[in-house]
């Protein structure tokens, strides 16, 4: 009886204290989250190379900068067609104007942030990049073009006579497969390895340039708004190359992958991860005051590294709707490999997800001043990050922002005003993409359907319940062979599988590529012994977390791939940010949630006077 009695009052009090806490608690009370500093008593012995050669002991040059991108599906590249796949399917700017024009934007139905189509070219910029023949093919050679035809009554991009949208082709090899059979490969000029190289760089000069040498550091530029990527005089001969497609700006930013300029947001996404590896080599220099530079710089490298896998594998992924099967550790036999299919089309799916504006906000999620920008005016400009407001403003619009959905339909921005306005050098990404396809011979959408193991298109109902989508792409291709098609067409085509934003054949793709990466990684952060000691810290490790520790932005919500606006919704901060918030809200007197708290401890008086008289009776 004693016990029981015991446990009655246990009980009692947990109740009284819960019923307390929960009066005095103002709603819309967020969850503290901690800054990963990570205590690693060893310098580290065993990084990946720069242009990750080496990875694999047994086969060196698996994900080596310079390797080529592999096939699902044999190529369909036509020699007696200038090697160009899929020659006799419509032209790509027919296409767009019949598949991609959008209507109205359809916003994504899960809710996915602007954060999920950007880590999504974030992280394809840590796996793949094929270069173009432009500027690339030696003094006397001549870059192939596949322009693509535009017609006079495009209602567009039309004008008396006809005109093109330039198409560089991509750099290739000849290859003699199996069979004899002479076609194109496309070498990927960056590492495949998700091992930071995006930040890094793929090569160790771009490294060593972007290295400050000093405290195991990265190479900055000072802004009042935040320390910025290092930016390289005119006359600096060493700098690795950027591409600065269209861009007038006279800051001259350098990272380690070419395109960090392309547009703000990317930008910003660059800034936030080499703010994190300075963090990082401070709070292990300040632990480890005898490392040397080259320790302290490879940890940090490692710890960022592994913070982009958790992200992707953890975060981004599970946002499409893909959970991989659970890691059972490293396999020397797995390649790691990108293929055309998946870095040529399938993985080309954030750019049916972009919209036509970039949202800036303040802390209070209220537009900036100029804070609705374009998508046009935002591509290859800097002044947006160094004289209005930072990086802050547009990684909280981009979590706040809902992102188009994943469809066959493109942003007017995307589709007709890529870089430019038409005749000033505007281009359709939408055609593009179609014509990049082409060009790396990635067969129909048929081929890629069966090397997936999935039944052929007899009708264009099994892929999609949409008839106006069905009936663009009848009006496009016909309906004689549904599936030889455009790949990228036919994926953005499928109704999304159950809790996913993705259809089948792309989910295919994607899902094998990503168990590739993973698997095929001796240094993926969950086999890495020099990171055993923290791998829960890593495996806890959040994109809003990084957010928080290098930005002045006090709270978001906790997962970002998913849109919210609502001020009291975010529920994620650090701790010194939410003290600055407590204590202005203690000067403005929030005199609702004292209200609350009186009426609450009153509550929790009279429970805990109840609980003394009952024990009291009990005890008698």
């Amino acid at each position: 009886m004693q016990g029981s009695g015991h446990r009655s009052k246990s009980v009692k009090i947990a109740v009284a204290i819960g019923l307390c806490m929960l009066m005095i608690l103002p709603s819309g009370m967020s969850a503290e989250i901690a800054a990963s500093n990570f205590d690693i008593a060893n310098p580290p012995v065993n990084f990946p190379n720069a242009d990750g050669s080496d990875v694999n002991i047994e086969q060196p040059e698996w994900g080596q900068a310079g390797t080529l991108l592999g096939r699902v599906a044999d190529s369909s590249h036509d020699e007696n067609a200038s090697w160009m796949g899929l020659s006799d399917l419509p032209n790509p700017r027919e296409i767009s104007n019949i598949v991609c024009a959008q209507p109205s934007v359809i916003p994504d139905e899960r809710g996915l942030s602007d954060f999920n189509w950007l880590w999504g070219q974030f992280i394809t910029h840590e796996i793949d990049f094929t270069l173009t023949q432009n500027g690339r093919v030696g003094e006397n050679g001549t870059p192939e073009q596949a322009n693509i035809e535009i017609d006079e009554n495009d209602s567009v991009m039309g004008a008396p006579g006809g005109s093109q949208i330039r198409f560089f082709r991509s750099l290739y090899v000849n290859v003699i497969d199996e069979n004899g059979v002479e076609h194109r490969e496309h070498p990927n000029a960056i590492s495949t390895w998700i091992d930071g190289s995006v930040i890094y760089g793929s090569s160790q000069a771009t490294t060593d340039w972007l290295r400050a040498f000093e405290g195991g550091r990265m190479k900055i530029s000072e802004n009042p708004y935040g320390d910025l990527l290092p930016v390289a005089k005119d006359d600096d001969d060493t700098a690795p190359p950027m591409s600065f497609a269209g861009f007038s700006a006279d800051v001259r930013f350098i990272a380690g992958d070419s395109r960090a300029n392309e547009h703000i947001a990317l930008m910003a996404l660059h800034v936030l991860f080499l703010r994190e590896h300075n963090r990082l080599a401070d709070q292990i220099a300040e632990v480890n005051p005898d490392w040397s530079d080259e320790d302290i710089f490879q940890m940090a490298r490692k710890l960022v590294a592994a913070q982009i896998q958790v992200i992707t594998f953890e975060e981004f992924l599970p946002s499409l709707g893909i959970t991989l099967e659970d890691y059972s550790g490293y396999d020397s036999t797995v390649n790691p490999q990108v293929t055309s299919a998946f870095a040529t089309v399938a993985f080309r799916m954030g750019h049916s997800q972009t919209g036509d504006v970039f949202l800036r906000v303040d802390e209070d999620r209220m537009p900036i001043e100029n804070g609705l920008m374009s998508l046009f005016d935002g591509f290859w400009t800097t002044s947006p990050v160094t004289e209005e407001g930072g990086i802050a403003p547009i990684l909280r619009g981009m979590a706040m922002q809902v992102q188009p959905a994943n469809d066959i339909y493109y942003g007017e921005d995307l589709r007709n005003h890529l870089f430019g306005m038409p005749g000033a050098g505007g281009m359709d990404l939408c055609a593009m993409d179609i014509q990049r396809g082409r060009d790396h011979g990635v067969p129909d959408y048929g081929a890629i359907r069966e090397a997936f193991g999935f039944e052929p298109v007899t009708n264009y109902s099994q892929i999609t319940s949409d008839p106006e989508v069905a009936s663009r792409l009848t009006q496009a291709y016909g309906a004689d062979d549904l599936g030889h098609i455009d790949p990228f067409m036919g994926m953005l085509a499928e109704d999304h599988l159950p809790n996913s934003t993705l259809g089948e054949t792309m989910d295919a793709l994607i899902r094998d590529q990503f168990t590739r990466l993973r698997d095929g990684d001796p240094f993926y952060y969950e086999n890495d012994p020099e990171l055993e000691s923290v791998e829960s810290q890593l495996a806890a490790i959040s994109l809003t977390q990084v957010i928080l520790q290098n930005t002045e932005i006090e709270s978001l919500q906790c997962n970002v791939f998913f849109a919210e606006h609502n001020v009291e919704e975010l529920d994620c901060y650090m701790p010194n940010a939410i003290d600055e918030t407590q204590l202005e809200t203690s000067t403005d007197a929030d005199y609702s949630t004292l209200i609350l708290g009186l009426i609450g401890l009153g509550v929790a008086g009279l429970l805990i006077m109840n609980f003394f008289g009952v024990a009291a009776k009990e005890e008698e």
